[in-house]
């Protein structure tokens, strides 16, 4: 029995390098040793992004521009969790056409969506630290919903473009013709161009300049000893830590999925244009880590942003409240006596 065609299904994992191999070492249905770990992955993603939303839904101070991109970024990653891993589970069970390829346009937008958000969280930063004064003025919520929704319109768009040439009727177990294949090759440089290429150089150039900013603003404070220094450097250093929090996830994004394009690219294109001589163990992890990135992603800025820090423990700045005023009672009391 042979595989599903990865131009197909995207799941490359269950090809293999070896000519040698026997065609039936993958064969449809349920499989504990594989699946039971993407649908515990699934179950994660699910749980913690669908914490995020709820987090923003519910907590007013949460409710900036930033932080409705992040909402918008968790709602992407959500339907990794919620569809996107569902689809691939019932492809390699079902082997059915029309599965498999939903299951391959919700991963090109998901991917697509990621770099776009991260894209927008950091010119953000961008333009927060470096053009302080006209953040407020250029960075307003309705231009922020005009951001989110572009940044929808477009994973959509690279999705659904693929209906071009993607043949619903197709057996997925057969190979696709030589055009078709020549499309794909096409369509897949270009995005890696376009939604990966591109946007890191920008990135890389952004977070140049921001490290160059707030170098040059903290020197400047602190040579002219400005009225007020401690904290506009205070201010200055923790948009630094949140601009870190989004370059981390882009070097997550990019250690997760490049190496997932260059592995499709090499099912696509043959043996003989490059090869990667990777072990199924090896191409089934490439596949995890893709994943990884709807995972972590929220942790970093659940973890990282101090606004979401606060919103998740409301009872430790209550006490806290509470012992800073027991204290400034007592200092009181004893200045009195």
């Amino acid at each position: 029995m042979t595989t599903p065609s990865c131009l197909t299904t995207q799941n490359c994992s269950n090809l293999t390098n070896d000519d040698n191999n026997d065609e039936d070492n993958f064969t449809p249905g349920f499989h504990a040793s594989r699946d039971v770990s993407l649908i515990v992955i699934a179950i994660l993603i699910i749980a913690i992004n669908s914490w995020v939303i709820g987090l923003v839904a519910t907590k007013r101070n949460l409710r900036t521009v930033t932080n409705y991109v992040l909402t918008s970024l968790a709602a992407s990653d959500l339907c990794t969790g919620a569809i996107s891993i569902p689809l691939f589970l019932s492809c390699n069970i079902t082997w059915e056409t029309d599965v498999c390829t939903a299951d391959m346009f919700v991963i090109i937008f998901t991917s697509v969506s990621t770099v776009l958000h991260i894209l927008a969280m950091t010119i953000d930063r961008y333009i927060c630290i470096v053009y302080a004064l006209r953040y407020h003025s250029w960075v307003t919520k309705r231009r922020g919903w005009y951001v989110i929704a572009l940044i929808w319109l477009t994973s959509m768009f690279m999705a659904l473009i693929q209906l071009a040439w993607t043949e619903l009727n197709h057996d997925v177990t057969e190979e696709h013709s030589e055009d078709v294949k020549e499309i794909v090759v096409i369509y897949d440089i270009f995005r890696f161009v376009a939604f990966i290429g591109i946007p890191v150089v920008f990135m890389a150039f952004s977070y140049g300049r921001i490290l160059y900013e707030v170098h040059r603003q903290t020197k400047s404070i602190h040579k002219n000893n400005t009225p007020g220094w401690q904290e506009t450097r205070r201010s200055t250093k923790q948009e630094w830590k949140v601009a870190t929090i989004f370059l981390v996830m882009l070097i997550v994004f990019i250690v997760c999925w490049v190496p997932y394009y260059l592995l499709r690219l090499e099912q696509i294109l043959g043996n003989d244009f490059f090869q990667l001589n990777l072990s199924e163990l090896a191409i089934f992890l490439l596949y995890i880590f893709r994943l990884c990135t709807s995972f972590i992603n929220p942790c970093l800025y659940i973890l990282g942003k101090p606004d979401f820090r606060k919103a998740m423990c409301p009872k430790r700045r209550q006490q806290r409240r509470y012992n800073s005023e027991t204290t400034n009672t007592t200092v009181m009391k004893s200045s009195a006596i």
